[in-house]
């Protein structure tokens, strides 16, 4: 019996430790890191955007090839000879087209560049889909944040609640303190449900740009690095028309369109085609009946055809150029908007630390102390608290603004900007 009770134990600590590893994956720190890693490889707009690139180079090789050849047979029965007696007369060609030289180089080009613009696409949308992340991970933990304070929150007043109650009971206050301590305990409790729902929006939205089940539970999020950021204006107005993947893709779009404006000029040139016959009859091919041919088109309906060609190349170069410098000026205007926000948030964040919440604390402290001596009543006290709580609550918010506006600088940009 004693044998079978320690096989029993055996196989439970064994059960025990195969499970470990997946409970321990399950209570795993979420990182920003690892979320930024997972959405860049999984996420479902990346990669058709990653495709779609990859579409449009697998397109290059075949713009600057040939066109087929053409293999022909005729078969000439009728005039093999007058007499209608003899066999029957078999000429094999091959025939190839030839572009004038240019317009294949530019043919590969103009899809070079096509797939330049596309990769630039695809990067903005990476861009784009970090930029998101690292928003929706920030307020995740924002949201944490904020359900511990309010909880806590709610231990303190059940604390001045309780304190309330028991002078209550002894005449030393109105019942009017006990009932604002339980409102601002309802309050409380209403809170807490609206944050919870908002962290399930937020962690399914989380889910989704992760390409994950938006159901999925990943818990509290790890605290973000400290901000470094010391970089101008100037600096980062340099550095987005360098690196911004929208510019970028701009600036590969006009060059497509200089290529394609010079590929309709050169519709003016003549393209060429080569051609050999050869002689077949019944007892194999005749060495001296072949027949080689070079033809060259002649572009003579280029008033009807070749002439609004480039007109339409040219506006389409000029439109291209027009859109660039609004995009530019796009990008410049969020990256403005984007470094007023960093700057003021990050001004608010400081003085939230070192003013703000420091003051309110010491009021809390005052009141507290004034209120057990009986100098000061419930209500001063509970305002106070309230003040307290809703200082770091404004202090969790503009740190969130801090981390939404960073994302959207570094988008604008086109690179990671924290130091």
């Amino acid at each position: 019996m004693r044998e079978k009770s320690h096989f029993l134990y055996i196989v439970l600590f064994v059960s025990f430790l195969l499970f470990l590893p997946q409970a321990k994956a399950e209570d795993e720190v979420l990182s920003l890191k690892a979320s930024v890693e997972k959405a860049a490889k999984s996420n479902p707009e990346i990669l058709s955007a990653k495709r779609a690139y990859e579409a449009q180079a697998a397109k290059i090789w075949p713009a600057a090839s040939l066109n087929d050849p053409v293999l022909e047979l005729e078969y000439d029965k009728l005039y093999a000879d007058r007499q209608l007696m003899g066999d029957p007369m078999k000429t094999y060609a091959i025939s190839q087209e030839i572009p004038f030289p240019t317009k294949l180089y530019l043919r590969a080009r103009i899809a070079s560049k096509l797939a330049k613009a596309a990769y630039q696409n695809y990067k903005a949308k990476e861009r784009e889909v970090i930029s998101k992340v690292k928003s929706a991970y920030s307020e995740l933990f924002i949201i944490y944040k904020s359900t511990e304070l309010q909880k806590e929150n709610k231990q303190v007043l059940e604390q001045f609640s309780s304190t309330a109650t028991t002078r209550y009971s002894v005449g030393k206050v109105t019942q009017a303190d006990a009932l604002k301590a339980q409102v601002e305990l309802a309050k409380i409790d209403n809170e807490l449900i609206m944050l919870e729902q908002r962290r399930l929006t937020q962690q399914a939205q989380l889910n989704v740009l992760r390409n994950m089940d938006p159901k999925v539970e990943i818990g509290m999020p790890s605290p973000e690095g400290a901000i470094k950021f010391t970089r101008s204006l100037e600096e980062f107005y340099d550095l987005a028309k360098l690196n911004n993947p929208e510019l970028r893709s701009y600036r590969h779009a006009i060059e497509k369109g200089e290529a394609a404006y010079g590929l309709s000029l050169n519709e003016f040139m003549p393209d060429f085609m080569v051609k050999f016959k050869q002689m077949y009859r019944k007892d194999g091919f005749e060495e001296d009946a072949w027949m080689g041919m070079v033809g060259v088109s002649v572009p003579i309906w280029f008033f009807q055809k070749q002439v609004f060609g480039v007109k339409e190349m040219k506006a389409e170069l000029e439109m291209l150029e027009a859109e660039f410098r609004q995009k530019e000026n796009a990008v410049l205007f969020d990256i403005r908007d984007s470094y007023a926000r960093v700057e003021a948030n990050k001004k608010l964040v400081e003085l939230y630390e070192t003013a703000f919440i420091p003051q309110a604390d010491e009021t809390v402290t005052a009141a507290l102390r004034g209120y057990e001596s009986e100098k000061t009543d419930f209500l001063t006290l509970l305002d106070s608290q309230r003040m307290l709580i809703e200082f770091k609550l404004e202090h969790y918010k503009a740190i969130l603004n801090l981390r939404i506006a960073l994302a959207d600088l570094e988008r604008s940009v086109g690179i990671d900007i924290e130091e």
